[in-house]
């Protein structure tokens, strides 16, 4: 099934009015741009100085390219590459520093390690394993599909590689059912991928790319160092009362008639049977995975940051000896999200180092919002929803996470109660609960464009799920994080 016909043929421009559409739609698409660039740098004259203001235009003239994506997401990062140093706003150290960050360098042993794993069979073993559990109870099928990204997470930073790992998966699984796109089952799967893989980077912070960007931008803006540990600390209860919550609103949303196949679990036993039994590869892999888990870990005690362990674990998985697969192989990882993430960081840097936000800060304070950042778990509730509404409109979870951020460390700086860091926090793990919209989340583009689910789809769990997740952060306020001090 093509990805238009996904689509209500009300929203599909047809014969000369979709090809006049697609003339027009760039241009459009980038006068907009401009007049965004336009509208802050000279409505702004008389307000801000000359480096913030033309290093927040350009910001949101890239904004507005990354939500309308005329051009590739990497293509409009370049553009900041090249626009900052050449307006005078900032140096061409700085701008490029991004692309310096031990987060680039973690993403990429992130990819080298999800290669390593995919050219085994160990990760389609687990999931065939979990499924055989709990595949055979009501729901089961659908547990299993949310369950294995979060196994995932452990190991495989970025919820785009768990998606493109867990996709193949699901369709087998289809099959074995019997399902063709378009069955109500069939979109409770495809929805599952997306909240699985969304819901995953809760408590593992090298498990979403907006976890790595919250804490460079905590670094940048804070000076505090958030470490692995302290990460699973904040989210762990989260994400727990999360996965079943995010279960029960998808099974209620697309309700399915029919039972499980009574031999779903013979069949399950027989994929693994095919598998044949765990290789020597397989098991110095899954070794080699535990020990940088475990050396994620302990990073209070051996002082290594997240990239070193997801570093030494991929040069392990090609060294002579160990070898689970060739280095030629797992090296051969995409070039444009490292050029999204760092230019993401770089920008980070670019309005705080301007005095962006401090700009914000003193346009923002008034007696509205010093109250509700007065009461930390006011504070808390209100970011989520400002996240929430923020991230609508900005389609990346990377651009979300640069959006929201400057303005919710604006808005905390004026209150002495405000608890800053727990609002980065939820900024950006709340960027990563984009369920609304197909375009609000990487795993949401790539379940949409397989046919079996459509935008429309979305919209119902989209909904709930959302105020779920903000219900659930706001319950974290007023009990783990107020326990721990973080109130």
């Amino acid at each position: 099934m093509s990805l238009s016909n996904s689509e209500p043929e009300e929203c599909v421009p047809q014969g000369k009015n979709k090809g006049m559409w697609l003339v027009v739609k760039k241009p459009l698409w980038f006068a907009l741009s401009a007049l965004s660039f336009v509208a802050i740098y000279f409505g702004m004259w008389e307000y801000m100085d000359y480096a913030p203001r033309i290093t927040l235009a350009i910001t949101l003239a890239v904004i507005v390219l990354w939500v309308l994506e005329p051009i590739p997401f990497s293509m409009t990062a370049v553009l900041v590459l090249f626009l900052l140093p050449m307006s005078g706003a900032v140096s061409t150290e700085l701008v490029l520093s991004g692309l310096a960050s031990p987060a680039i360098f973690l993403i990429v042993a992130g990819m080298m390690i999800a290669s390593a794993v995919e050219q085994t069979s160990l990760g389609r073993r687990l999931a065939y394993q979990l499924l055989y559990w709990v595949g055979g109870k009501k729901g089961g099928v659908l547990a299993g599909i949310i369950l294995i990204p979060q196994i995932m997470a452990f190991f495989i930073p970025a919820a785009a590689v768990r998606t493109a790992m867990l996709l193949p998966i699901v369709f087998s699984i289809a099959s074995i059912l019997g399902l063709k796109a378009g069955d109500q089952q069939g979109k409770a799967l495809m929805m599952g991928v997306v909240v699985g893989c969304g819901v995953s980077g809760t408590a593992i912070l090298p498990a979403a790319i907006g976890n790595v960007i919250t804490v460079d931008l905590i670094d940048t803006y804070l000076q505090k160092r958030v470490t692995y540990v302290d990460w699973l600390i904040l989210g762990l209860p989260m994400w727990i009362i999360l996965i079943p919550i995010s279960w029960w609103i998808v099974h209620k949303c697309f309700p399915v008639t029919d039972g499980t196949p009574s031999d779903l679990k013979q069949k399950m036993r027989s994929l693994i049977c095919e598998l044949g039994p765990v290789t020597t590869k397989e098991k110095r892999l899954l070794l080699i995975l535990l020990a940088v888990c475990v050396m994620w870990s302990l990073e209070e005690i051996h002082g290594l940051p997240p990239v070193i362990p997801a570093l030494i674990g991929a040069v392990l998985m090609a060294w002579p000896g160990i070898q689970v697969t060739h280095w030629e192989k797992i090296v051969d990882i995409k070039f444009a999200p490292l050029i999204m993430l760092g230019v993401t960081l770089s920008l980070g840097r670019a309005l705080f180092e301007t005095g962006v936000t401090q700009y914000l800060s003193s346009w923002m304070e008034n007696e509205f919002t010093l109250y509700l950042f007065s009461t930390p778990a006011i504070a808390v509730l209100t970011v989520a929803v400002l996240t929430q509404l923020i991230h609508k409109v900005t389609s990346n979870v990377s651009t979300a996470v640069i959006a929201t951020m400057p303005v919710v460390m604006a808005l905390s700086a004026h209150s002495p109660d405000s608890p800053a860091l727990l609002l980065a926090f939820v900024t950006g793990v709340t960027c990563l609960y984009g369920f609304i919209l197909v375009v609000e989340t990487i795993p949401g583009v790539m379940a949409h464009g397989t046919g079996w689910i459509s935008q429309q789809d979305f919209f119902k769990p989209g909904i709930w799920l959302s105020v779920a997740t903000t219900l659930v952060t706001y319950l974290m306020a007023i009990t783990w994080w107020s326990w721990l001090g973080y109130m």
